[in-house]
């Protein structure tokens, strides 16, 4: 299951309008949004009238450290009600006007729109930029859009804060991986620390020459090492155990591996095969150096509560519509589809590599990057059916068929320069994607 979001709710109002009605609907529309799925709601329950009822609700939903908010007009309501909360919680904010009743009396009995409408005008001057919805007060898909909203903004905030650890830099050539470090802080607020080789080698040395045997190994969640000698097993579990202390260390929500060249001639052995145990046991590794690759996986696993895996496209069959997606060994070993073997083999960098080898799990999936285009953060989003995969070239492999036209997809890859690493995450989160383009100011390309 995907981590909780947070959302709060509040419900303006104004005593010149039909109040009473909107205390109804409202009430009615607290208990739907308490079915919502990985959405923990924290509501206001009586209407927001004046700014003291304004700050009564922002120092609750202030305590429950809400993620998003969601600012229905019951009614027309005083401008500087919204800007209030706006300022205070400083949280993505979804307005939702609704439809008039269908019974009239004679005079306007809500006003919601004319309410919402004032709020985004007022909250833009001020630099937010809110969602917006405009149905029924029952409107079941109304309902849908406020979970993709509110799980979407999750997302947003799991990232605020997020300490990366950039082991040794990018792999050598891979410079459309770069980051601009400042930038990505200022926008997603995601700090980078940059990290040598050896010092990640130091911390493997010290494993294996002052720690205990762990009682479970992390080879050991291989069936197959019979490709392994004993010295590249005991650097592969060091390197593991050495990254964990090192995140921990160092408190690292995520780490990025220069995974092969310098550290298999450092070290004697290449990170691929330690990527797969690193991510699949909690701590996301993006392989080959690649921060936004890192933070689209986070993205992908708060989103769908499953483990995301980095991998390669490396090509397309027009007639069965699928792309295959590989890796040298890096994705997830508890991503392995049941019935496979798990090989960690030694197969590249002169007999120095040991990598990961299985077909991944069948099942849905949204293919994503978050990457940029030399200047702004960009998304790539699609979705399709990652099919039953035999390991048929060494690695971690996964053939997808797509929803859309596997060739205009890969012509999107090619033609505007995307870097050629995708996250494949289990499960259909595009519109969650889009809110999250929307929050941010990101455009989302749909292919």
């Amino acid at each position: 299951m995907a981590n909780l979001s947070k959302l709060g709710v509040v419900c303006l109002g104004r005593l010149t309008f039909d109040h009473e009605l909107a205390v109804q609907w409202y009430a009615q529309t607290r208990a739907k949004l308490a079915q919502l799925h990985g959405v923990e709601i924290t509501a206001i329950e009586p209407l927001v009238i004046e700014l003291p009822d304004a700050d009564a609700a922002i120092a609750q939903l202030q305590a429950a450290n809400i993620d998003a908010l969601l600012l229905i007009n019951g009614t027309f309501a005083l401008g500087g009600l919204a800007m209030s909360l706006g300022k205070a919680l400083n949280v993505p904010m979804l307005l939702w006007a609704w439809h008039e009743p269908a019974e009239q009396t004679g005079k306007l009995r809500l006003n919601s729109l004319v309410g919402v409408n004032v709020n985004t005008s007022n909250l833009y001057k001020l630099g937010f930029r809110p969602q917006t919805l405009y149905t029924a007060y029952d409107d079941a898909d109304a309902l849908r859009k406020i979970g993709n909203f509110a799980r979407a903004a999750a997302a947003i905030q799991n990232l605020n804060g997020l300490r990366v650890g950039m082991i040794g830099g990018h792999a050598p050539g891979f410079d459309n991986l770069a980051v601009n470090k400042m930038a990505l802080r200022k926008q997603l607020g995601v700090e980078v620390v940059e990290v040598g080789l050896q010092t990640l080698i130091l911390a493997a040395n010290a494993q294996s020459t002052t720690s205990q045997p762990p009682a479970l190994a992390p080879s050991d969640e291989f069936d197959d090492i019979s490709e392994a000698s004993e010295t590249q097993l005991s650097k592969y579990d060091a390197l593991v155990m050495g990254a964990r202390s090192l995140a921990a260390q160092q408190k690292f929500d995520v780490l990025t591996l220069k995974c092969w060249g310098d550290l298999a001639e450092q070290y004697g052995i290449a990170g691929c095969g330690a990527v797969s145990v690193l991510t699949s046991g909690g701590l996301i590794t993006g392989c080959e150096g690649d921060v936004l690759g890192a933070v689209t996986m986070r993205i992908g696993e708060q989103l769908t509560g499953d483990k995301a895996v980095l991998m390669d496209l490396v090509s397309t069959d027009a007639a069965s519509n699928t792309a295959l997606f590989w890796h040298v060994g890096c994705a997830p070993v508890c991503l392995a589809a049941a019935g496979q073997p798990k090989h960690l083999f030694s197969h590249f960098a002169g007999g120095k590599g040991l990598t990961a080898g299985f077909g991944l799990r069948p099942g849905r999936v949204t293919i994503i990057r978050v990457g940029d285009d030399g200047e702004n953060l960009r998304i790539l989003a699609t979705t399709g059916t990652a099919l039953d995969t035999a390991m048929h070239i060494r690695g971690t492999v996964s053939r997808v068929q797509l929803d859309s036209d596997v060739g205009a997809f890969l012509h999107e890859v090619l033609a505007n320069g995307w870097e050629h690493h995708m996250v494949l995450a289990y499960g259909e989160v595009l519109p969650e994607l889009q809110a999250i383009g929307q929050m941010l100011g990101v455009p989302v390309i749909t292919k």
